[in-house]
């Protein structure tokens, strides 16, 4: 006992175990408790309420017995003749009241419910009550729509029950409801509410404490254990809207009132349209239930403590294999460890574990990886065509031959696509390119395995080599179909396209690298087939064997569309000249293409002392054409380089233009400041001179200086006017004729226009400041 206790204080895993075993046995009785503690105080609410409903039930017969006392009074009361008789008499008769009184009292005598009754002659306003009530006029005022109508009403009478309200239930009969009018008479009835409520009473044994009552169908109090309740309108009552809502004679729920659960029952009446409801409050339907519950709690813990005992030995029991285990691996458990004085015996020997599965894993790592590597070595080699070194164990070199058996090899070239855009997107994405090859090589391994023994190289940043091995000379059918499928992979989910050579079949590890070399020979030949194209001999062997010379006369084409300098023509013999090297093989491809840009070099060498122009476009071009991976890349290395040439063609003749008109532009320019003063001076005179035409002429003219011919000259005359007008006494006019003006007024217009001022006045300004000048 004393281990299992210092176990339970100090072993978290045998404390885990207790707590698990205490928790279910806890859980199970407390449940199962709470089940039958549910189960009985639902069936003992059943029973209340069967017991409420049959209460109700003979309160609603009691009512019913009213209602029919009430019938019955009434229907004697018409039989009379005497009654029928005061009815319809027009003259008081204080004898006849009195019979008719005697007659009524003698009548409703023998029925204990009824309070009193009444009867109204509305020809004389004469009332007979057999309980001496005045007349309430409200009675009158109703609009019957039966022979008998229900009113409940509060009526005061001076010295009448402590001058309290009389609570009445009043049923009013009409003796000609068929012929009724405004001014028929009236029979009524009156039921005090107080039997009612002594009759609720009787039945159901209610004291103040309970809570039961009787409605209409407007949800009105009619009675009610607190009288002071009478003609209450609950309508706005959410339990007493459900009760009227619902089309059941009788039914009970639950609901909160006051923020309390209570038990709600009722019963209908169907005759007088009554419900009889009771409400209760939910924790007092059990008298006994603080009782039971307490109860049902001390047992509870009795079995929880039980239960305990049998969690300890539970876990005693099943703990001593676990046990034995730790005390093996961890032999000193007397200390604490970490300084804690718990032990979790699971945490240390997970550790445990751990390490010697870390261990492991280690070690196998070292020897997978260095067999990889090993392999790597020796497939390089392979494709090299140079042995292995010799640091490496013969008994890995002779397993590595067994798995690398062959007979025969094929060796796949894989090359990358349009490398460029492929790196930028890989950086974009956060993905090495390196990522990428490895990811072909899983896919390579999984396709091609249902064909033969498979492995896989990195050789470069675009180039990857898969070595197939096969049983037979001949490449597998299948081979090409799974090579579709790698690039359609590749391309559906890393959007990249791959371009594959298929290297010739090789017998023995020995001729593996002639396989490997024809396999990067052929997939050259995407330069011509295009994007995800699959070479081997068969589609390149027409490229080797043609017998292709340059093309001269399409050369000769290209040259002469660079030098007219159209586009069209240009790009149509850029693509004549590529379709005829494309038959070739692809080193002549790229031979004949870099020739051609040496041509266009030499042609249009003299374009190179042209500013803006430079020879690394060249440069730039031969290099463009040597790594490309499709002829339309180079067509469009050829299409930009020609416009280049065409750009510097028109920069050129431009420019020797230019030279040219700033010549004639020059001579116009002297020509104006020499000849001003000639009245005839015009456009069409210095295009003559300067053999232009006049249109062509102003445009170059107001190129040259942003004026026009005519601005430029009235520029001219007008400079010369100001300064005759300041160092001479000539008039205006005379002044106007000596620069070539002969209109006085149009030579002042354009003077103050230009000046802001007259002639005169400008004249008078410059002599008040010669005059200052002077004096200074």
């Amino acid at each position: 006992m004393r281990t299992t206790m210092n176990r339970l204080v100090r072993y978290k895993a045998f404390q885990k175990l207790t707590i698990s075993y205490f928790l279910l046995v806890l859980l199970t009785v407390s449940l199962l408790s709470g089940v039958l503690f549910l189960l009985f105080s639902r069936s003992a609410v059943k029973e209340i309420d069967r017991n409420s409903r049959a209460m109700l039930s003979q309160i609603t017969y009691a009512s019913e017995v009213v209602y029919n006392q009430v019938m019955t009074i009434g229907n004697a009361l018409l039989i009379q003749p005497e009654i029928t008789s005061f009815l319809n008499d027009t003259l008081e008769d204080k004898t006849n009241n009195y019979q008719i009184f005697q007659q009524m009292n003698q009548i409703i005598s023998v029925y204990p419910y009824i309070y009193s009754a009444g009867i109204y002659r509305p020809s004389t306003g004469t009332t007979v009550d057999t309980a001496g009530l005045p007349f309430d006029s409200s009675l009158t005022t109703l609009s019957a729509e039966r022979y008998m109508e229900f009113y409940p009403r509060s009526l005061t009478v001076a010295d009448r029950n402590n001058d309290a309200p009389l609570q009445l239930l009043t049923f009013l009969l009409y003796p000609d409801f068929s012929f009724k009018t405004s001014d028929n008479q009236l029979i009524y009835i009156n039921v005090e509410e107080k039997s009612i409520l002594t009759t609720i009473r009787k039945i159901s044994k209610a004291d103040s404490a309970n809570n039961v009552f009787v409605i209409n169908k407007e949800g009105k109090v009619l009675s009610h254990t607190d009288s002071s309740l009478f003609l209450k309108d609950w309508s706005e009552e959410q339990y007493v809207q459900q009760i009227l809502n619902q089309d059941k004679e009788e039914n009970s729920f639950t609901t909160n009132i006051l923020n309390k659960k209570h038990l709600v029952t009722y019963v209908k009446s169907e005759k007088m349209d009554w419900y009889f409801v009771s409400v209760s409050p939910y924790s007092g339907l059990i008298s006994n239930i603080d009782r039971l519950r307490n109860v049902t709690l001390l047992v509870t813990a009795g079995i929880v403590l039980t239960g305990l005992l049998i969690s300890i030995f539970l876990t005693k029991s099943i703990y001593r294999p676990l046990s034995t285990l730790f005390e093996k691996i961890m032999p000193d458990t007397d200390s604490p460890v970490s300084g804690s004085p718990f032990i979790d015996e699971y945490k240390m020997m997970a550790e445990v574990f751990h390490s010697l599965e870390e261990r492991e894993k280690s070690m196998q790592f070292v020897i997978n990886r260095s067999s990889r590597t090993i392999r790597e070595h020796y497939l390089h080699s392979l494709l090299r065509g140079h042995p292995l070194e010799y640091s490496v164990p013969s008994e890995l070199i002779r397993d590595i031959d067994k798995k690398v058996s062959g007979p025969y090899f094929c060796v796949l070239v894989f090359k990358i696509n349009e490398l460029e855009l492929t790196r930028g997107r890989m950086e974009v994405e956060q993905q090495p390119l390196m990522l990428l090859l490895f990811a072909l090589g899983n896919i390579a391994k999984e396709m091609l395995e249902h064909i033969g023994e498979c492995d896989y190289l990195i050789r470069g940043e675009n180039e990857a080599v898969a070595i197939l091995q096969c049983t037979n000379n001949q490449p597998p059918e299948e081979l090409k179909a799974a090579l579709r499928n790698i690039q359609s992979f590749l391309n559906r989910y890393f959007k990249v396209t791959v371009s594959i050579g298929i290297g010739d079949i090789s017998h023995g590890r020995k001729n593996v690298p002639s396989s490997y070399t024809s396999a990067q020979q052929y997939v050259k030949y995407r330069l011509i087939y295009g994007k995800e194209s699959i070479l081997d001999a068969i589609a390149t062997r027409p490229h080797m064997m043609a017998a292709l010379s340059y093309p001269s006369a399409f050369e000769k084409k290209l040259v002469d569309a660079v030098q007219c300098g159209k586009p069209e023509p240009i790009q149509d013999a850029i693509e004549q000249f590529v379709e005829q090297i494309s038959n070739g093989s692809i080193n002549q491809v790229i031979t004949y293409s870099i020739q051609l840009m040496l041509s266009l070099l030499k042609h249009f060498d003299y374009l190179q002392h042209v500013p803006d122009s430079n020879f690394n476009k060249y440069l730039d071009a031969v290099t463009d054409i040597e790594s490309a991976e499709h002829l339309t890349e180079i067509k469009e290395t050829f299409n930009r380089y020609c416009l280049n040439i065409c750009t510097l063609i028109e920069e050129k003749n431009l420019w020797m233009n230019a030279q040219k008109h700033n010549v004639i532009i020059e001579k116009v320019q002297n020509y104006i400041q020499e000849h001003y003063a000639e009245p005839n001076l015009s456009l069409e005179l210095m295009s003559n001179i300067a053999g232009l035409s006049p249109s062509y002429l102003g445009k170059l003219f107001k190129k040259a200086t942003r004026q026009s011919f005519s601005e430029y000259l009235n520029h001219t005359r007008l400079e010369k006017a100001k300064d005759l007008l300041a160092s001479t006494h000539e008039t205006a006019a005379k002044i106007s004729e000596s620069v070539g003006m002969y209109n006085i007024t149009y030579f002042s217009t354009l003077f103050k226009k230009k000046y802001g001022l007259t002639p005169s006045v400008f004249r008078e300004q410059e002599a008040i400041r010669g005059n200052e000048r002077a004096g200074e």
